[in-house]
């Protein structure tokens, strides 16, 4: 397995885009954690945090069938465009990596090549 850091990340995260994030969640084949959370972000409960997680481990799982079928080499980050959040991640292995959540404005702030991209294709 790989060795991951999502307790840098975080930093690193709330360093760079500040309340522009709204959580870290770090996970391995038998269990999770949730690095950060933004306070307006807490009213998630276990279960819906249990349906996210399975949704990434099934996600991570699928990584060598993507890798496979498209050739490009190794996948490193999935990325989901949210209308209100976007959502990262970053794929170690079968069943472990982090996901990150940032509000879907300081991401585009950040990536404005993305951000650009929406908006001439009209989808801003």
């Amino acid at each position: 397995m790989s060795q991951i850091y999502p307790y840098r990340l975080a930093k690193f995260l709330q360093d760079q885009v500040g309340d522009g994030l709204r959580s870290v969640i770090y996970y391995e084949p038998n269990e999770y954690e949730v690095v950060f959370v933004r306070d307006d972000e807490s009213d998630y409960d276990d279960e819906d945090i249990d349906g996210i997680v399975a949704d990434l481990w099934a996600d991570s799982y699928e990584q060598s069938i993507r890798e496979d079928l498209r050739g490009q080499g190794p996948l490193d980050c999935t990325v989901w465009v949210f209308e209100e959040a976007i959502e990262m991640h970053f794929v170690a292995d079968e069943r472990q990596g982090v996901a990150v959540a940032l509000d879907t404005e300081t991401f585009l702030t950040q990536s404005t090549f993305i951000g650009r991209c929406l908006e001439i294709a009209g989808l801003e």
